[in-house]
């Protein structure tokens, strides 16, 4: 049983010391999340997996067995059997004692479990419900940021009421509704109810809910054309934490890594070699970990992912440091009467010469800061309205309409069908926005006609420069010791 134990123990942290190293770097959620899981069932199955070995590997393998950790002692083999016997009569009651402690202790859990699950229940019960699309939303009076678990989203019944509640949360708890990913976090903490003792399943239970939000901001970004708005409006909602047990909800400790994930672009030559590697490395766990003569003989750890290496360790000097920021001043504008700061595109030549210095910046220089040169973000995924949606554009009262980023009444998506269009997005005007353009419309569609989108697309993808943007990180920073 204590062999069980360890080996759960050290496959479980392998795979987790993986994850964190190379995986959790790389944008590939999708994968991310059955990795983890899968993970978690391995490190369980694997121990008890069996090999017979041959007749004629078998006395070389017992030779080495026995040169590393010999068997046999000076002395009467009966006196060695007589002394294990009253060894393990004096341990039986300490056995005893600890599976009395497991007991009590993963009953604890269990409750603890029940009891979250009946606060859900509770919720659902006494506090009324709103169905909209796959979403049932629960109005409840406390004021935090909205959550879910299973279909079911909790938001404050005032900042509904209100329509205070931005589309793109909504859009983000739905992202966990349609991807079902309850049933993974269901999973992990009845995982954790009976394995509370191994220490890793903790730190599996906080990368499974962090892939949970790389997965949800993902569907989000693909969805609508704006990532730094959707941004700054998780910076905005962070401040406010649920603090409900099993439910996805936004968080400030994980924000940072959401920020760099947004960002992050993964080829697809770079993911298929590390889903592969992934693979290869649990056939070999297989054989380190299954009931073998040869286990205790564990390979070599797979080495450290050197994707950081490219970075310069030295940087730059003092007197280019100064130079990015003299040509980074040229276009900040500051708006006093708002106390806004708006950040112009420069130059083509100036912007060459900051991605230049930024990239053989070290990367303390880098987080150090105000303003920083960002890769091209991924083109939008294709997204074609349903014929239901595309026939609500055409009500002036609501959309305002753009076809290929040209102002269009609503009366020409009458010379259009839905799939004419490969990218729709819809942005929230809100009251001072309404105002400025006389309250004719309360919401701005962008479509994209099939054409324009694989030129929009094609010119995406062809585009590698680095643009200016602020930095994020930083800001949070700032926003946190104030």
């Amino acid at each position: 049983m204590i062999i069980y134990l360890f080996k759960f123990a050290a496959c479980s942290a392998f795979l987790l010391i993986l994850y964190h190293w190379v995986l959790e770097k790389e944008k590939m959620p999708v994968f991310n999340r059955f990795y983890l899981l899968f993970s978690l069932l391995f490190s369980g199955l694997v121990p008890f997996v069996t090999f017979e070995l041959s007749a004629e590997t078998l006395p070389a393998v017992i030779e080495k067995t026995q040169t590393l950790s010999p068997v046999s002692s000076s002395g009467p083999l009966t006196s060695n059997t007589s002394i294990s016997i009253s060894a393990g009569t004096d341990t039986l009651p300490w056995t005893t004692y600890l599976w009395g402690l497991y007991g009590v202790l993963t009953l604890a859990f269990l409750i603890r479990f029940i009891r979250n699950l009946y606060s859900f229940w509770q919720l659902i019960r006494t506090h009324p419900v709103v169905e909209k699309g796959m979403m049932n939303l629960v109005l409840i009076p406390q004021n935090n940021t909205p959550y879910c678990f299973g279909k079911y989203v909790f938001v404050n019944r005032l900042a509904f009421e209100r329509d205070e509640i931005e589309p793109e949360i909504l859009q983000h708890e739905q992202a966990h509704i349609r991807q079902r990913h309850t049933l993974d976090v269901l999973f992990i903490e009845l995982v954790l109810a009976f394995c509370w003792w191994n220490p890793t399943l903790w730190l599996y239970r906080r990368a499974i809910r962090l892939n949970h939000e790389f997965l949800a901001d993902d569907w989000v970004i693909k969805t609508h054309r704006n990532p730094p708005a959707y941004q700054y409006l998780l910076l905005h909602t962070i401040s406010q934490h649920s603090g409900v047990m099993l439910a996805s909800s936004f968080n400030y400790l994980l924000t940072k890594k959401r920020f760099k994930m947004m960002n992050k672009f993964t080829s697809k030559k770079r993911a298929y070699a590390l889903q592969t590697t992934a693979l290869c490395v649990f056939s070999a766990l297989v054989f380190v970990f299954s009931d073998i003569s040869f286990a205790q003989t564990a390979p070599k750890v797979v080495p450290q992912s050197t994707t950081e290496a490219d970075f310069a360790k030295e940087g730059v000097s003092q007197a280019m440091v100064e130079e990015y920021q003299q040509i980074v001043e040229k276009y900040i504008r500051k708006i006093t009467k708002r106390g806004l700061t708006i950040l112009e595109q420069p130059k083509e030549a100036d912007r060459a010469r900051l991605e230049t210095i930024f990239k053989a910046m070290s990367k303390e220089q880098q987080s150090q800061q105000k303003y920083v040169m960002a890769p091209p973000l991924k083109p939008f995924g294709r997204i074609t309205p349903t014929e239901e949606d595309f026939e609500s554009y055409k009500d002036g009262k609501m959309f305002g309409v753009w076809v290929d980023e040209k102002k269009v009444p609503n009366t020409a998506l009458n010379k259009y069908k839905a799939s004419d269009f490969s990218h729709v997005f819809v942005s929230r005007l809100y009251k001072n926005a309404q105002a400025t353009i006389g309250y004719k419309y309360k919401f701005q569609l962008d479509l994209m006609t099939n054409a324009y989108y694989e030129k929009y697309r094609s010119e995406r993808l062809a585009d590698k420069r680095y643009s200016l943007h602020f930095n994020i990180e930083k800001m949070m920073l700032n926003k946190k010791f104030e």
